[in-house]
């Protein structure tokens, strides 16, 4: 016998005109969070419904992490006339939790021959008549909601709570510079809740050649990937940069290396489609985060940098780290781009004198360099292994076809690339 679950969606019904996009996005999203589980995903009168033989838990689960989902329960899916509901109603009150309960019917099909409140008193009546349990319409142990609809009525009690938000997706995408570390992990996320999807971008300190592939950043991106679906990572070796700034002042390294990231993030994004960058900035949680040196990482740039977490302190960040799944693993020892950063690093740096460097030492240049030497992971859901590629020939490949982007990972994969530098 199947099982129905009602997924509703919150703020995707404030938008307008745009709702029925919105929806079909999470309508996709939800199909493609619940691959290869033998469930049916359709969309009727405002809500969004999972027919499914089995597996129910795992179901469940995989709902709690789709963006765009408000709550969703199991709920039984019966005719809409009276009796029907009623029987429903019975079977739903005799597994209740708790004491005391109350009815919370809808009716959104009027044609129904009994009001909202007529059903609640009716219903009400029946479940105390059977049960002997006592009404409570204040604070009640449990609630039954019925929603009476044109083609069906439902009848639940056990709410859960989803991730809220926008579909990913529906936003675009970011270049996310990615570290190893706590915050950029829940950066990606909270940007995710909002619509986006991040293109991890992470420069790693290894070798040309020897990418972390299976280093615990992959894994954190697998995580996040829980989330959303298909994602891409972007690995790149910083050995050129580092050649190349050997004759720097020490306590300019860290600005002079994230105006590198900034300006290899720049230079990619048209490549994937991306409209911004992204990072996982705290106001002044670091020398680095000054106002001043955030100020000296956007001079000059082309795209509007995000920063989710600029008013975030470290315990809201690490209590969302925890949230999601992510805080144990960022924690692991990994030797990542931070390890080249001085330990007394300028606070303030001036936003001429980077860019005079940035200039002087061809860091565009460099980045192209370094995209020859990295490596693009494709993650999808639908296949047991990642897909690996050398970035350059992507890149190569990608700028070869002037045709709309497509993917690389599958026909249907929207983390794919356009035309970029060669």
């Amino acid at each position: 016998m199947s099982r129905t679950f009602v997924v509703h969606y919150s703020e995707v019904a404030l938008k307008g005109k745009n709702r029925p996009e919105f929806a079909r996005a999470l309508t996709r999203n939800i199909k493609r969070a619940l691959w290869g589980m033998n469930a049916t995903v359709s969309q009727s009168e405002s809500r969004i419904f999972v027919e499914v033989d089995d597996r129910e838990q795992e179901v469940a689960e995989k709902l709690s992490r789709v963006f765009g989902v408000s709550w969703f329960a199991p709920a039984s899916s019966v005719p809409p006339d009276y009796e029907s509901v009623r029987d429903a109603a019975l079977r739903c009150a005799a597994s209740l939790p708790g004491r005391t309960f109350r009815i919370s019917a809808r009716r959104s099909d009027k044609s129904f021959p009994m009001t909202s409140g007529e059903l609640d008193r009716t219903l009400g009546s029946e479940v105390v008549g059977l049960t002997a349990r006592p009404v409570d319409l204040s604070s009640p142990d449990a609630t039954i909601h019925v929603d009476v609809l044109r083609r069906r009525a439902l009848v639940y009690s056990a709410r859960t709570r989803g991730p809220g938000g926008l579909p990913v997706g529906t936003a675009g995408r970011t270049m996310h510079l990615f570290s190893g570390g706590i915050d950029s992990p829940v950066a990606a996320w909270l940007l995710m809740k909002r619509g986006c999807r991040p293109v991890y971008l992470h420069f790693h300190a290894s070798p040309p050649g020897e990418a972390p592939m299976d280093g615990k950043v992959a894994r954190l991106v697998k995580v996040l990937a829980g989330y959303c679906g298909k994602s891409t990572l972007v690995l790149v070796p910083f050995a050129e940069y580092q050649i190349a700034t050997m004759d720097a002042p020490g306590e300019l390294e860290p600005s002079l290396f994230r105006r590198f990231m900034r300006i290899s993030a720049e230079a990619l994004a048209p490549a994937f489609n991306a409209s911004g960058i992204s990072t996982g900035d705290s106001l002044s949680q670091a020398a680095s985060q000054t106002l001043w040196n955030i100020r000296t990482f956007d001079e000059g740039s082309s795209l509007p940098v995000l920063r989710p977490l600029l008013t975030y302190d470290k315990e809201e960040i690490v209590s969302l780290a925890r949230e999601i799944g992510t805080y144990e693993l960022s924690l692991e020892e990994y030797k990542d781009c931070c390890s080249i950063v001085s330990r007394h690093p300028k606070t303030r740096a001036k936003a001429a004198t980077v860019s005079e460097f940035a200039t002087r030492l061809a860091f565009s240049d460099f980045a192209w360099k370094s995209f020859d030497q990295g490596t693009l992971i494709s993650y999808d859901p639908e296949r047991p292994e990642p897909k690996v590629l050398p970035l350059g020939d992507a890149l190569r490949r990608a700028a070869s076809r002037d045709a709309a982007p497509r993917p690389l990972a599958s026909r249907q994969d929207d983390a794919g690339l356009r035309s970029g530098k060669p």
